[in-house]
């Protein structure tokens, strides 16, 4: 059996580059392998009860805004 994979490919200032280095050496793994864990667990935190109750919201179709253009929307975010 195959495994499908996909190509990631990110920039990174070269001292973030540096540090990822350095923890996966320090954890005894490669960089990916530390990417791979660190999506894996923020893919499986829980939401706070404030992020629960917007995805209701927003669920319920309660709340929600409509706008006609993005500079209507950046208007209202303030942006």
């Amino acid at each position: 059996m195959s495994t499908k994979t996909s190509r990631l490919t990110i920039d990174l200032p070269k001292s973030e580059h540096k540090k990822l280095k350095m923890a996966a050496l320090m954890l005894g793994t490669s960089m990916k392998d530390l990417v791979l864990i660190s999506v894996d667990e923020f893919m499986h935190r829980k939401p706070n009860k404030a992020t629960l109750k917007a995805i209701k919201q927003s669920e319920s179709r309660k709340g929600l805004k409509k706008f006609d253009n993005m500079e209507d929307l950046f208007k209202d975010l303030g942006i």
